[in-house]
């Protein structure tokens, strides 16, 4: 099903009044630097060719060549060109064209690719080409290659990889084959770095350029090392806690990310200024990872995703094989447009293919800098990956990661190739791959190259090449591969194995998966001065741990010893912090509270608050639970033995008031019986008093666990959608 399409400018003012945008994306930056995405219509729904995809060809009957094939600015220089495109294989874009658009002057775009409609596949002998123009200089024409990547569902359109500049303001098109074999709703999307709806680029409006005779772009003419001569980006670093902080008094909450500008490490901008914006997030200086992952990386809200284009739910599944892969593209980027590049990639995949998001797990540019690509996958349990569409057919069970830049004839960066293979390093390790240059079972979904079900024996760090018809990554880039799998391996080793040792000052947790007086599960994690915390940071339906150290927030998806998985800094060092499910996305964020204040966050971000409530009065005790089964986590205060309960994070007087257990109680809460209601319990000393309702009255089950000085926490931690309790030590 074609995804929708024309949304338009006007789609951004019915968007703010929803709420699906971010107010400073959508207000502040699309002053700015927001941007339509273009379309440009090449043929029509019956696969008739378009006024704009001829308009090329008047041009190529005047110049003179035999056949008629010459074309301006002159013969001379336009054999030339001919000539060279012999030598590297016969093809020529503008004098074997079956369509072929004049060179046409654009708005400012970062990322473009073609789809179609009615066939998941070009015909056989039918091949796209494009060629744009970069600071007053046209490229070469690219092959651009359909893409072998794609939902394992098959929902989205079809397309070409997609391919990405280094800030284009012009572009030409080519299509070469039999007009037999036109597909329907052929067209070209332009997108820039910071799109906000949709406008086909109608003739009339269409201004042409001049354009001097390029070659094709092929795997013979091999470049320098694409980052000679370039000076590496700033180090990521890690955000300023009370930076980060919700301030008290703020007339409105603000879900845009705390960002700071880049240093001058490379070129501030290519043709039309299209460089990051002041106003996108930062990311380049301000991602927020630390623990295990190897490598900082820039998370989905520093680089800007906008979640109203996120329509493709998380699926978190087991996973021990990587698919490496490369963009399309000129490679001629700098560093401060990676992050409004990877904006683009996300809109094509999301919006433009359909997908609901970006089919990457990771993306690294040929800076080394590491971007969070699919929702989710910097939060995935070890052993798991979120399903992306990077690879039909082997999407589920594999992490996909891709090197920003084309690596059929240049090669990958030196720091790019080491950060690829940490990542796959990092990813296998925690799956429990020992051998990165080795192979395991691997069992795919339908695709072109391999049969539904089909298991082969299929290397731990494979190119998408060996899963697919397609040449990602590139042939000089899946020559990279035994470098890629050579640091994996030295990443494997680095991270030495993982036990339920005791570290040093660590904190012992003990977890119960049902009623019994013995753990379930034991481990460490934690200072001795560390608060724990407990919540289902990524989605899976398990409850795990966090840390929380002054401003700042660790946390793991696996309950088991090890270091955080990410840390970043929310709020301050006096707060409240309270944990819940805000927004029923089925996830759990963080809350502070100051006074009768409390600032809500729907991401593990740091940033500012998503939502700020008052609610009870300063002295209350607060307590967070989904009361009515909605799915949202809301409050409840207690005053004594009496609870005042909320069932919407909004001022006002309380849904409901029970009494219950005594003034001096420790109060606990809990979906104690599965029913998907959260409900109290007491606990005096050791001794838990569970009630299955919120009512008054007596309890429904008295419990013993643990020692009367431990500190309790509650969570569902086995997944089986009843929440039992822990205990810290």
């Amino acid at each position: 099903m074609r995804a929708p399409r024309l949304l338009g400018m006007a789609a951004v003012v019915p968007l703010l009044a929803a709420g699906l945008m971010p107010a400073t994306t959508a207000v502040a930056d699309t002053a700015e630097t927001a941007a339509p995405v273009q379309l440009l219509e090449l043929t029509t729904s019956t696969g008739e060719a378009t006024e704009v995809a001829e308009a090329g060809l008047e041009e190529t009957t005047s110049a003179g060549t035999s056949g008629g094939t010459g074309v301006a600015p002159g013969l001379n220089e336009r054999l030339a060109t001919v000539a060279r495109a012999a030598s590297v294989g016969g093809v020529d874009p503008e004098a074997d064209a079956l369509l072929l658009t004049e060179p046409l002057e654009v708005d400012d775009f970062l990322v473009a690719g073609f789809t179609w409609t009615g066939a998941d596949e070009l015909p056989d002998g039918l091949d796209v080409y494009l060629r744009v123009r970069e600071n007053g200089v046209w490229s070469e024409w690219y092959l651009n290659e359909a893409s072998g990547a794609g939902r394992d569902d098959s929902v989205g359109v079809a397309g070409t990889e997609e391919f990405v500049t280094g800030g284009a303001d012009a572009v030409q098109a080519s299509v070469i084959g039999d007009a037999a074999d036109l597909p329907a709703d052929l067209q070209l999307a332009l997108i820039p770095g910071q799109p906000v709806g949709e406008e086909v680029l109608e003739p009339e409006n269409l201004d042409s350029v001049d354009a001097e005779p390029t070659a094709v772009a092929t795997p013979e003419e091999a470049a320098d090392n694409l980052t000679s001569g370039l000076t590496a980006p700033t180090d990521v670093v890690t955000q300023a806690a009370d930076d980060a902080a919700p301030q008290e008094g703020e007339p409105e909450p603000t879900e845009a990310a705390t960002a700071t500008t880049e240093s001058a490490a490379a070129s501030t901008g290519t043709s039309g200024g299209t460089s990051i914006s002041p106003n996108l997030p930062a990311a380049l200086a301000a991602a927020t990872t630390a623990g295990s992952l190897p490598v900082p990386v820039i998370t989905r809200a520093e680089w800007g995703a906008n979640s109203s284009y996120m329509t493709w739910t998380p699926s978190y599944v087991t996973a021990d094989h990587v698919i490496v892969h490369h963009t399309a593209g000129t490679n001629s980027y700098t560093s401060s447009q990676s992050a409004s590049i990877v904006n683009g990639i996300y809109y094509y995949h999301a919006v433009t293919l359909g997908w609901g998001d970006i089919g990457y797990n990771f993306l690294v540019d040929k800076y080394g800098q590491v971007f969070e690509g699919r929702y989710g996958s910097t939060s995935a349990a070890a052993g798991k990956m979120v399903v992306g569409g990077h690879a039909y057919g082997a999407n589920t069970g594999t992490m996909g990661i891709s090197m920003m830049g084309t690596y059929t004839s240049v090669s990958p960066s030196s720091t790019q190739l080491t950060n690829v293979g940490k990542m796959a390093g990092w990813f296998l390790k925690r799956a429990g791959v020992t051998s990165a240059t080795g192979s395991s079972n691997f069992t795919f979904k339908s695709t072109e190259k391999y049969k539904a079900g089909q298991t082969i024996s299929l290397p731990v760090i494979s190119g998408h090449r060996d899963v697919g018809y397609t040449t990602c990554p590139g042939d000089v880039g899946y020559s990279k591969l035994g470098q890629i799998r050579s640091t994996a391996q030295s990443q494997i080793n680095a991270m030495g194995g993982s036990s339920n040792t005791k570290a040093s000052n660590s904190r012992q947790i003990h977890l119960n998966n049902g009623w019994s007086g013995t753990a379930s599960v034991v481990f460490y994690y934690g200072a001795s001065t560390s608060t724990i915390l407990a919540g289902d940071w990524n989605g899976d339906g398990v409850d795990t741990t966090a840390r929380r150290d002054g401003t700042l927030f660790g946390f793991r998806n696996s309950n088991t010893s090890g270091d955080s998985l990410r840390t970043f800094a929310y709020g301050r060092a006096g707060d409240e912090v309270l944990v819940g499910d805000w927004d029923g996305n089925g996830t759990d964020t963080l809350a502070v509270r100051r006074g009768s204040t409390f600032y809500f966050k729907n991401s593990m971000n740091a940033g500012s608050a998503d939502k700020v409530v008052v609610y009870g009065r300063a002295g209350d005790q607060v307590l967070v639970g989904d009361w009515n089964g909605d799915g949202k986590d809301t409050l409840a205060v207690r005053r004594g033995a009496t609870y005042h309960i909320k069932n919407s994070i909004t001022s006002g007087s309380a849904d409901k008031v029970v009494v219950y257990g005594r003034a001096g109680d420790q109060v606990l809460v809990g979906d104690w019986n599965g029913d998907g209601k959260d409900t109290l319990a007491v606990r005096r000393g050791a001794t838990y008093h569970i009630k299955n309702s919120i009512t008054s009255g007596s309890a429904d089950r008295v419990v013993v666990y643990g020692r009367t000085g431990d500190e309790a926490i509650v969570g569902d931690w086995d997944g089986n959608g009843t929440d039992t309790l822990g205990v810290v030590r």
